[in-house]
């Protein structure tokens, strides 16, 4: 049973209370200032857990984001791409995805029914955000229609999470990894960026 984007009522009205539960703490439009942070492992693997840490001003709202891009080919017209058992955390969070060139993008949450949601492309380019998606692990499908002739689709993904830093203003975040892709990862924490590579277990 798959439930489409006008019946989608009862995932909404979950994610409206879960919002309502979670402290009033909103991401933050600018960037904070990082003075000092790491990623741990610095070489990670399939399956590792990623220890996001650092400082900035005590008790500030800070964003960590992970984005990647990979392409998915084509087949007989039709893009498809699988996160199985995704993990999401407790908090504040976004999800962005962006395909292109498409002529649109379906992205679907495997619960105890399909919650579908389907969006045109605006000049081959269709996109989707997500917010405020209550914790747990969730098997997610992202297909739709390429462009006709494409035999290959660019899809770009970022996951954001809000935290915020202690009385020193130390803040730490674990993200997992065993959905991702391996492959190369853009990791920010308010204004400052890193470029990790995720490797295949050998």
């Amino acid at each position: 049973m798959v439930l489409g984007k006008g019946d989608s009522l009862f995932l909404g009205f979950v994610k409206l209370i879960y919002s309502f539960t979670q402290n009033r703490q909103e991401s933050s439009s600018e960037e904070t200032q990082i003075t000092e942070w790491s990623i741990l492992p610095e070489e990670p693997l399939a399956g590792d857990v990623l220890t996001i840490q650092g400082k900035t001003k005590p008790n500030t709202v800070t964003n960590i984001s992970v984005s990647f891009s990979r392409p998915v080919k084509v087949n007989n017209g039709s893009y498809e791409y699988l996160f199985e058992n995704l993990p999401i955390p407790k908090g504040k969070n976004r999800f962005d995805v962006m395909s292109s060139p498409v002529k649109n993008l379906n992205f679907i949450v495997r619960m105890f029914v399909d919650f579908k949601r389907s969006f045109e492309s605006n000049d081959g380019v269709a996109k989707f955000t997500d917010e405020n998606v209550p914790p747990g692990s969730y098997d997610i499908v992202i297909n739709g229609e390429a462009m006709d002739g494409e035999e290959e689709v660019k899809l770009e993904f970022t996951a954001l999470q809000t935290i915020m830093s202690d009385n020193e203003g130390i803040f730490y975040f674990n993200y997992e990894t065993n959905a991702l892709p391996c492959g190369d990862f853009t990791v920010r924490a308010g204004n400052a960026e890193k470029k990790i590579t995720l490797r295949e277990i050998s």
